[in-house]
């Protein structure tokens, strides 16, 4: 297969999981609602939360964004002030758009980076949530491997971006 095809269908792969990551963190979200909607019920009717309410939606929350990011990456759906660059040619836009992706690449391995090693020094620790008494450190890692993968998209956008100006 010649590299045109096959780097079709890596592109193809890359959108069908990203897309996948983003209707999980979709899901993620929701149940968040829910229980954040259970809990105020639950406060106004009966005097009482769900418990560790917080602590899970502040997990919840934490997973989605990271969910979300690739997905938001391929669609190029950061935000973008283009104020001055509307007016250039496409090739010169792409290439700034380029490296932009790159920047942003960079920034998410830092974080990735950042989240492996508080994962890494939470589990050393034995750090846990307050209420639920659960370990901290998967949901380091989870998001770990949820942003390194948006700094896979990150790069693998710029050089889409590169070698297709839109």
């Amino acid at each position: 297969m010649n590299e045109s095809g096959s780097g079709r269908r890596i592109e193809r792969l890359l959108w069908r999981f990203a897309g996948a990551l983003a209707i999980a963190g979709g899901i993620v979200t929701l149940s968040s609602a829910v229980l954040v909607t259970l809990s105020v019920i639950g406060r106004w009717q009966f005097n009482a939360t769900v418990p560790a309410d917080y602590e899970l939606v502040e997990i919840s929350v934490a997973v989605s964004v990271f969910a979300y990011l690739s997905y938001a990456q391929l669609r190029n759906g950061h935000i973008m002030v283009d104020t001055f660059t509307s007016r250039l040619p496409r090739a010169v836009n792409a290439a700034i758009d380029a490296l932009w992706s790159l920047v942003l690449a960079a920034f998410l391995g830092f974080f990735t980076w950042g989240l492996v090693s508080g994962g890494i020094e939470a589990r050393d620790a034995s750090e846990t949530l307050v209420q639920l008494t659960w370990p901290i450190w998967p949901v380091y890692m989870v998001c770990a491997v949820l942003c390194g993968f948006a700094c896979l998209m990150a790069l693998a956008t710029a050089f889409l971006r590169l070698g297709r100006p839109q």
